[in-house]
């Protein structure tokens, strides 16, 4: 008897109708949206600060889960970069992980930099979501500014291993949870 006139079995049917769903779903596009429009190294007071320019859009089931307190991660991975035989090879990098969240009790929400301890508190989301339209990371490592003939190189992605266990499965598939990695490469500088 041919393959396409077999009966399946209910299980298998269920499971390979779930599994179909499930790809499918994962094929949509993301809801939530990061732009960066810009990202230098600047020397301010003897220190060196990552100066990203981003605009920020989380989808509204993320936006609704922060204001239940959960938070929302960016991991920004800085790097300087040098030519190779197959490529571009890191010579030096840094990460920085920013949560924000949303404390219901005080009604304030906080932007931390999990590695750095720095906190900043706002009252309204707008203004905490406004907060990511000019980040200034403090860069701990020395030797991350590239030089003539290196690069730099940012990537900013969403965490979902920084959310609770129950969202981790929706985070895989649902559009409303994954959000695109942005990445943007410049020249180094030469040195003076």
């Amino acid at each position: 008897m041919p393959l396409w006139k077999k009966q399946l079995s209910p299980p298998i049917a269920w499971g390979a109708a779930a599994l179909l769903a499930l790809s499918l779903q994962a094929c949509t596009p993301a809801e939530s949206r990061l732009q960066l429009a810009a990202a230098r190294i600047e020397l301010r007071g003897g220190s060196e600060l990552l100066t990203l320019e981003c605009d920020w859009k989380p989808s509204a089931e993320m936006l609704d889960a922060l204001d239940h307190g959960i938070p929302l991660t960016l991991d920004i991975t800085l790097s300087r970069q040098q030519p190779g035989l197959l490529g571009w090879r890191t010579q030096a990098s840094e990460q920085h992980s920013l949560e924000l969240r949303y404390f219901p009790l005080t009604r304030n929400y906080q932007l931390r930099d999990l590695k750095r301890d720095s906190v900043r508190s706002f009252g309204v989301r707008a203004a905490a979501l406004a907060a990511f339209s000019r980040l200034e990371l403090p860069l701990h490592q020395s030797g991350l500014r590239a030089g003539s003939g290196e690069r730099q190189h940012v990537r900013i992605e969403f965490d979902t291993a920084a959310l609770p266990g129950a969202l981790r499965l929706p985070a895989l598939v649902a559009a409303a949870w994954r959000q695109d990695t942005v990445e943007t490469t410049w020249p180094g500088t030469p040195a003076a």
